[in-house]
């Protein structure tokens, strides 16, 4: 599969219903064209008790895992157009993200497909990314709309194992300062099969805003919640935050957006 369908078929997820067995793409950037595929085996079986026999050829392999089919496949140059440095400029919380990925010479595509649920996909796909990313040479991995660090979406890969939704590398969020606020915004919640989160003008700081997008995606994916408009939501009794469903400020289509 090329990567440019690959790249088109991500973005179409983004509004794809859940279920519709679309795929699931990121690319691990490498400092060069080298994949040790023996240590990513050992990592993907010690980490996650996954194991294939498929043969590797022309450093590329497909197999199957939890009921999904698994691609990937080296490709010895960088992301094209400049497209993965430019993501890693969106990670608020790397600090040297551009930087780090301006050094990458090679990148790995890590596909998952046939999806018959969507948290049971973006899990796998951690499993496998993560088990990529424990190589050496690997510097993070874009997955849109931005880059992670390595470390990063290991940590939160392995927290799996407790049985924690790792919502950091399950949905992005975006965030900058407006004349009246904070303000920050979702990308991926439509991938389960809900609306974008926004907050708009917080006087809250930005790590308190930014704890409480993770929270409440959290709480909309583990509940299968739906907020409606005009309701209220609160993590405690005298909490009672104000919904209002509508056209999105800083992301395409409608939006639920929370007064926090």
């Amino acid at each position: 599969m090329s990567e440019e369908k690959l790249l088109n078929n991500e973005e179409n997820n983004e509004a794809a219903a859940p279920g519709e067995g679309n795929v699931l793409a990121g690319f691990v950037l490498l400092e060069d064209a080298n994949m040790d595929w023996q240590r990513f085996k050992k990592n993907l079986r010690e980490d996650w008790d996954i194991e294939f026999d498929d043969e590797i050829e022309e450093n590329a392999v497909v197999f199957k895992a939890d009921e999904m089919v698994v691609a990937l496949s080296l490709l010895p140059s960088p992301v094209p157009e400049n497209e993965a440095v430019e993501a890693a400029k969106r990670n608020i919380l790397w600090k040297d993200g551009a930087e780090a990925a301006a050094k990458h010479k090679a990148h790995l595509i890590v596909a998952v497909m046939n999806k018959f649920d969507p948290v049971e996909q973006q899990v796998l796909f951690a499993k496998v990314a993560s088990s990529v990313l424990k190589l050496d040479n690997a510097i993070g991995i874009y997955k849109s709309p931005t880059v992670y660090e390595k470390k990063f979406f290991i940590d939160f890969a392995m927290s799996i194992k407790k049985g924690e939704y790792p919502m950091p590398i399950f949905v992005y969020v975006g965030m900058y300062l407006d004349k009246e606020g904070v303000c920050a915004f979702t990308s991926g919640m439509r991938y389960f099969g809900k609306e974008e989160i926004e907050v708009i003008d917080s006087k809250a700081q930005p790590e308190q805003v930014l704890s409480f997008m993770y929270s409440i995606s959290e709480y909309i994916l583990v509940d299968d919640i739906e907020l409606k408009d005009g309701e209220t939501i609160g993590f405690t009794e005298e909490q009672k935050l104000p919904i209002t469903i509508s056209k999105g400020v800083s992301v395409d289509g409608d939006t639920v957006k929370i007064g926090f």
